[in-house]
């Protein structure tokens, strides 16, 4: 009874908590959306419809096409992460940018860590460096030195066993039909093919998780205690690539005392723990094989990231924060100095006040449904028509299009948790509700980042799952697992209800997507990243190198710091070949507005594979300009260009592997589709929500939802 007790109340607060986010996710969305909140829920009705239907239909087909099915939804997984991972050539910011610099440092100078101290502050950064530098070092013994495609081929293999670890655990308990449907709604989890193109500590990690699930689920099914091992071992080489993928931990023991006993929670914490603790002792003598010594003058403890969890207004990365924490020269004094901010904020913060801020941060984790994922892959020089969807101008489509699943998913993640009132079983998809609690109340305590849950949305995917099957089940009589006929034709007239207004909806968006104008760059160069300032003065005059295959009309330059409105530049642009004058723009310090500044060109410059200077000059008459000079924006690096077509220049001295943020472009204004595309896609959504619902409409034979292995009730417990 007490156990049901913690049951009921569980499952009351998740559901609270997971309708909330969806609330959160249609109403206050981070990232440009081409639909209202309105339509927004509208359109994820729609989508769980949409899987229902589907379902049905799957029902209508033999065994054998399912298994057919399955194979072709699989070639689909494979073949877009492939084109993706073939065609794409993408940069990453920020921690990842780093890792690169290191590993390639690492190859030349023979396997070893050097100018480490950001690796000895953030330690969790060592093990997909020194992955990465073998993956580099073997592709370079092969004769492969594309490490883009090492790259991307590696995270696609990590996505491709993080996928179907899981598919193999809904095909094994639930059958061909609902691996499909899982499968299905996979490719609807837009991140999970974009984060192809990005090797960190997040991608590496994932197929962790995924395999941790996928032995917890056979030792629930065989209760062999060798499995528990391998557990320990998977949670052990997993938190050496994230950390964070030790909040299953907890999950999983609460789950085994819930579902089995006292003695298998004992055992299980015993093998994971002797297991867990034996590879970590490791961990480091294995990382000095490769140079790398720790240092508590640099080591970043726990504690700053709770700090920085604490920090107003969202709980993010704040390079104050950082520097606090810094700025104190061994580990016990950073947590000694982070445990009183800590203290402190709890006590000043009203409740009001931490209300919002825990709010504010449940907005940064968890209501994009992209994941962020265009801000970390964002650097490029191919400019293709992918990267205009994916990245680009046009991404406001992909970006409504993940949000409408990924609304979806939560919604069904609360409906699949309201089963436990039915089934009074704390089964398989109990378990990955606990890890999703987990998972937001570290993340209440930690620092927020929209990325930082990719590593558990295959789970929130799953559980979806459980959520569409659930609303099936209640469709289905408990005897006879037939449509139940009293709810059949509510069900249908509700479905065309749902499917009558996103169409007209959508026929509705036809101004807003086919004849509203909106900014659109045809990029030559796009080389945003920019932290490090770079001073123009009288004294000091940068340039910067571009080349261009295309006309553009349009530059764009990062500024750092806003000049004195008593202080004037002169920005230059020439033919780096011949050394011509093509265009002049002086600017006074006033003129000067906000992180980029824009100059449009009244006639476009005639590209074709040309090089191309531009040249920026403090002018300021007589004296020195009073106050702040005129700070452009660059990055930092030692050996690695993120845009190697150009260069930089300080007072004519080049600055090597480095580039100022700027980009080249042609600026024109267009809506995101023609007349034509629109109709096309009005077209086929209309002709797909009546095909599902005609599906619907018909009869399973002999009247049945599941067949087979699908109609039996899952026992995991």
């Amino acid at each position: 009874m007490f156990r049901r007790v913690i049951g009921y109340s569980f499952t009351s607060a998740f559901v609270i908590v997971i309708a909330y986010l969806a609330y959160l996710s249609t109403a206050h969305p981070l990232m440009e959306l081409i639909s209202n909140p309105f339509n927004l829920f509208l359109f994820a009705l729609v989508a769980i419809f949409l899987f229902l239907a589907v379902f049905k239909g799957l029902t209508l087909l033999s065994q054998k096409a399912n298994w057919i099915i399955f194979i072709a939804l699989v070639a689909v997984v494979v073949i877009i992460q492939l084109f993706l991972a073939i065609t794409m050539k993408m940069n990453m910011y920020v921690d990842s940018f780093v890792v690169k610099q290191q590993v390639l440092t690492m190859l030349a100078n023979g396997g070893h860590f050097q100018d480490y101290t950001y690796f000895q502050t953030y330690l969790n950064n060592i093990f997909v460096t020194i992955l990465r530098y073998g993956i580099y070092n073997l592709g370079s013994h092969v004769g492969i030195h594309n490490f883009y495609l090492l790259d991307n081929l590696w995270i696609m293999f990590s996505m491709f066993v993080t996928i179907f670890a899981l598919v193999y655990v809904v095909k094994d308990a639930l059958g061909v039909r609902m691996a499909n449907l899982f499968l299905l709604v996979v490719i609807t989890c837009v991140p999970l093919f974009t984060y192809t193109l990005y090797f960190y500590t997040d991608t590496i990690a994932m197929p962790f998780v995924s395999l941790i699930i996928l032995v917890y689920y056979l030792y629930l099914k065989k209760g062999s205690w060798w499995l528990l091992l391998i557990i320990g071992l998977l949670f052990a080489i997993g938190y050496q690539a994230k950390p964070n993928l030790i909040i299953l931990l907890p999950a999983l023991l609460i789950h085994v005392w819930l579902a089995r006993n006292y003695k298998k929670f004992l055992l299980s914490l015993a093998a994971i723990g002797a297991v867990f603790l034996l590879v970590t002792s490791a961990a480091m003598p294995f990382y000095s094989l490769f140079g790398f010594e720790k240092n508590d003058r640099y080591e970043v403890p726990p504690t700053h990231f709770v700090m920085m969890g604490l920090a107003k207004p969202a709980g993010r990365y704040n390079a104050d924060e950082f520097n606090y924490t810094s700025s104190f020269h061994s580990k016990e004094a950073k947590k000694e100095a982070n445990v009183k901010v800590i203290k402190d904020r709890l006590k000043n913060y009203s409740t009001k006040e931490l209300l919002t801020l825990y709010n504010n941060k449940l907005k940064n984790t968890w209501t994009d449904g992209t994941r962020a994922y265009a801000w970390y892959i964002n650097s490029t020089n191919n400019f293709t028509p992918t990267f205009n969807y994916l990245f680009g101008d046009r991404k406001a489509l992909i970006y409504s299009f993940a949000q409408i699943f990924h609304i979806m998913s939560l919604l069904c993640i609360a409906i699949g948790a309201l089963r436990f009132f039915r089934s009074k079983k704390f089964d398989f998809a109990f378990f990955l509700n606990v890890t999703l609690v987990g998972v937001i109340l570290f993340h209440l305590i930690w620092e927020a980042n929209q990325r930082y849950i990719l590593l558990f949305t295959p789970l929130m995917l799953l559980s979806a799952l459980y959520g569409i099957k659930f609303i099936v089940e209640l469709m289905a009589d408990r005897e006879t697992n037939n449509w139940l006929p009293k709810l059949r034709r509510p069900f249908l007239a509700g479905s065309a209800f749902i499917f009558l207004a996103a169409i007209v909806c959508f026929g509705l968006q036809f101004s807003t997507l086919a004849q509203e104008k909106r900014p659109f760059h045809v990029y030559q160069v796009k080389q945003d990243y920019a932290y490090i300032g770079t001073p123009v003065m009288v004294d000091s005059i940068v340039a910067e190198t571009f080349s261009a295959n295309e006309s553009f009309n349009q530059l764009t330059f990062k500024v750092l710091q806003k000049p004195d409105d008593s202080r004037k530049y002169r920005i230059a642009l020439y033919d780096d070949t011949s050394g011509k004058k093509l265009r002049q723009f002086d600017l006074k310090g006033s003129e000067f507005v906000g992180s980029d500044q824009v100059i449009n060109l009244a006639k476009p410059v005639h590209a074709d594979g040309g090089r191309y200077k531009l040249k920026f000059t403090e002018i300021t008459k007589g004296d020195k300009g009073h106050g702040h000079a005129l700070s452009l924006g660059r990055y930092n690096s030692k050996n690695f260009s993120l845009y190697p077509s150009g260069q930089l220049y300080v007072n004519g001295k080049v600055v090597e592997h480095t580039n100022i943020g700027f980009t080249v472009s042609t600026f024109r204004e267009q809506p995101l589709l023609s007349v034509a595309e629109f109709w096309i896609l009005f077209a086929a959504f209309t002709s797909i929500l009546m095909g599902l619902w005609l599906c619907l409409l018909k009869e399973s034979p002999a009247g049945r939802i599941f067949t087979g292995q699908e109609a039996k009730e899952e026992s995991l417990v």
